[in-house]
């Protein structure tokens, strides 16, 4: 399938989806009212459960271990996904019941010394450049936040009025692991008033050497500052800086998807990415418990 920015792709050598790392906690991903456990063991999975129903997700293109899954207080009958990041095949038992992709991240390639934005469209260097006159005028500043200040900021943003702040509480489930919360950076832009106008939160991944972000956002005082474009370029060069091969944004807007995602899809595009789509996800029926 050719992606809707016109980059058919699998994913590079090196890459891994944030689900996969340690330090994002996919464990907490799930719905807060499930029941959740890791289970098996490369791949690691996530098993949750909501009365009757059962279910169990892996990524990664190692086939999941079945007989290191039957142990748990939740090995009950269930469904299992595998979700594929390069390989194509479907080994015996398990079936796809669509030929999509079931995502289009972005891996934006990088490395210390290098320029990533010669790789950047021309909007979003003409953005840089205006936002570091604006960080170079003293109107604002990019500073590293505690949680409470970061999630006040959220709470009066744009998002949050638009689609409210499940996001947030997510990022906050993640930050009580502490694994994430030690390699995680709240970034904040803060302007003139002392106000904070954007925010990111990153995390970093020394198991694979990548990073991502989750829970961004911005206010309207964020636009005239071209914030959340300096922010992208903070992130950009701490990765690099660090020795990592890429940062990673998740869950570009293809057919099927809200059409709400095309605009922030269409901003998250002009920075180089290459486009990682996935193979179709494979399911499985594992008999277990009863209860």
């Amino acid at each position: 399938m050719e992606s809707p920015y016109g980059t058919p792709a699998r994913a590079p050598d090196g890459f891994a989806p944030p689900e996969r790392w340690p330090e994002y906690a996919q464990i907490t991903d799930p719905v807060d009212i499930c029941a959740r456990e890791g289970v098996g063991a490369n791949p690691a999975g996530v098993r949750w459960s909501l009365w009757p129903f059962t279910f169990e997700e892996y990524y990664g293109d190692q086939e999941p271990d079945m007989a290191a899954a039957r142990t748990g207080a939740l090995a009950r009958n269930r469904i299992v996904t595998w979700k594929r990041v390069q390989r194509t095949d479907a080994p015996a038992g398990w079936r796809a019941f669509s030929q999509k992709t079931w995502r289009i991240d972005g891996a934006a390639p990088l490395a210390a010394g290098e320029d990533y934005t010669a790789r950047w469209h021309k909007n979003a260097r003409r953005d840089l450049r205006l936002f570091a006159e604006a960080r170079a005028s003293g109107r604002c500043s990019v500073e590293q936040v505690n949680f409470d200040d970061y999630a006040a900021a959220y709470r009066q943003s744009l998002i949050a009025a638009r689609a409210g702040t499940f996001r947030l509480h997510d990022l906050g489930k993640k930050l009580a692991h502490p694994l994430t919360r030690d390699n995680t950076e709240l970034l904040a832009v803060r302007d003139q008033s002392g106000a904070l106008v954007a925010g990111s939160a990153v995390i970093y991944s020394p198991t694979h050497r990548l990073s991502t972000h989750v829970a961004p956002f911005m206010t309207e005082g964020a636009r005239e500052l071209y914030a959340a474009t300096g922010l992208v370029d903070y992130w950009f060069a701490e990765t690099a800086r660090r020795g990592y091969r890429y940062a990673v944004t998740t869950s570009f807007w293809m057919p099927g998807k809200p059409k709400s995602w095309k605009g922030f899809s269409e901003f998250k595009s002009h920075f180089g990415y290459a486009f990682v789509e996935y193979p179709p996800i494979l399911y499985r029926f594992v008999r277990g418990a009863l209860w």
